[in-house]
């Protein structure tokens, strides 16, 4: 087997790429460039000393160099990024050498007596048909690996345009991101939270929109996972938090009588070690009792909250609530409710959908409703859309609901007008 050495390195592939690309006898065959890194890659050199994950690397190469047809180029790009050539190929057969480079990454290689399992994400791009030069091919492979490895990884994503377009829009919404706050293009909408035995308004879920001057309103799907990723999220948190808090206060001093006000965190939020100081220091400057709020932390992202319970007990000891958001999307175990300390547990609307027709879905909502009971948990259905969704859920034990079919989020104006509305029927 060569060592890591003895494999082309990038300067040698610029070099072998860019003469093929001159050549004008391949002007018209299709030339495949696969790009691919291997996937969690730092923990492998975490367990290893640096002479063995050279080992890794060479034992990588040459399970990429023999999954390739005879006429590739395969070179090592440095780090655990490496690249093959197909110099004259087809769509399928390119595709089928990705699919074989997955495959065979994925058997356990064996170093110093030790066996470690890699995997890897590819990216494919083709000339002519996605690049004239070998920058654009390049860039147009790499953007097809980090599709592969954001989508799942161990596996392979050939190029397509709307990759471009969507690289473009996600760097120019994290450029305005910055600017949202201070430019004042972020606004609250409310969700009402409905004791459907009572039918009473009870609750209000503050929600983020981004009303972006160009774009116009960006969805929060889109938005929030950017600013959690370039950390955005922090301020924007802060923001919400304070903007709720302060509206729920005014309802209060109007008249305007609540039990809660519903906020989702992120768990980027939570990691903050002033996190807990600063949600304490917001409803002391609004003048908002602890007991009204409730943070929402969705099931998904509660699996790392271990780290960050002592910030979770804090706000508790002051009266702050917690819940899970989506339950039933993710894998939070009854022990790990309890440990956690969750006061509210939010039935995610995919099994609310369909409740009338789907047994299996009337089954699970029976179960975490009887587990919230034996928990003494709060329990609320959302994505109620329908009548019949209603009446099905008014049958069970469960007693406040959310959705659209009672009120999609609003304006703060029109929520105050919806509130009133329903206090006068009542």
């Amino acid at each position: 087997m060569q060592t890591l050495s003895q494999w082309p390195k990038r300067d040698q592939f610029y070099q072998y790429l860019d003469s093929l690309l001159i050549n004008p006898d391949n002007q018209t065959n299709l030339i495949a460039l696969l790009i691919m890194n291997l996937d969690n890659f730092r923990e492998v050199c975490e367990l290893f000393e640096f002479r063995d994950i050279e080992s890794v690397l060479a034992e990588a190469a040459q399970i990429i160099k023999n999954s390739c047809p005879a006429d590739s180029y395969t070179a090592w790009l440095g780090s655990d990024e490496f690249a093959v050539v197909l110099p004259e190929t087809t769509e399928k057969e390119a595709e089928q050498t990705a699919a074989a480079i997955c495959s065979n990454l994925g058997n356990p290689i064996y170093v110093n007596g030790r066996h470690v399992l890699i995997t890897a994400s590819l990216g494919l791009a083709f000339t002519p048909r996605d690049a004239q030069d070998r920058y654009e091919l390049l860039k147009n492979a790499s953007m097809a690996m980090n599709w592969a490895k954001k989508h799942g990884k161990n596996g392979y994503i050939s190029y397509e345009p709307m990759m471009s377009r969507h690289i473009s829009r996600r760097v120019s919404l994290v450029n305005d991101l910055a600017s949202a706050l201070a430019e004042n293009q972020l606004i609250l909408h409310y969700q009402p939270q409905v004791n459907i035995i009572s039918q009473s308004i009870v609750g209000a879920e503050a929600l983020v929109r981004w009303v972006h001057p160009v774009h116009g309103l960006i969805p929060p799907l889109e938005f929030i996972p950017l600013a959690e990723e370039t950390g955005y999220i922090i301020q924007i948190g802060e923001w919400v938090l304070y903007q709720a808090c302060t509206d729920f206060n005014n309802w209060l001093e109007q008249g305007i009588v609540l039990e809660r006000l519903a906020v989702n965190v992120s768990i980027v939020q939570l990691k903050q070690m002033s996190f807990a100081d600063r949600v304490l220091e917001i409803l002391e400057e609004t003048r908002l009792d602890p007991a009204y709020l409730e943070l929402e932390i969705t099931e998904s992202q509660s699996m790392d909250l271990p780290e960050v319970r002592p910030q979770i007990e804090r706000l508790r000891n002051h009266g702050v609530r917690f819940a899970i958001d989506d339950f039933g999307t993710g894998f939070a175990s009854l022990n790990h409710l309890r440990y956690m300390g969750f006061d509210t547990i939010k039935i995610d609307k995919a099994y609310i959908h369909n409740i009338i027709t789907n047994n299996r879905d009337q089954v699970i909502v029976g179960s975490i409703l009887t587990m919230a009971e034996l928990l003494q948990l709060g329990i609320i259905a959302e994505g109620v859309e329908t009548d019949d969704q209603l009446r099905y859920i008014k049958q069970t034990n469960i007693k406040e609901v959310q959705g659209y079919y009672l009120s999609p989020p609003v304006e703060k104006s029109a929520f105050e007008e919806l509130i009133q509305t329903v206090q006068k029927r009542s």
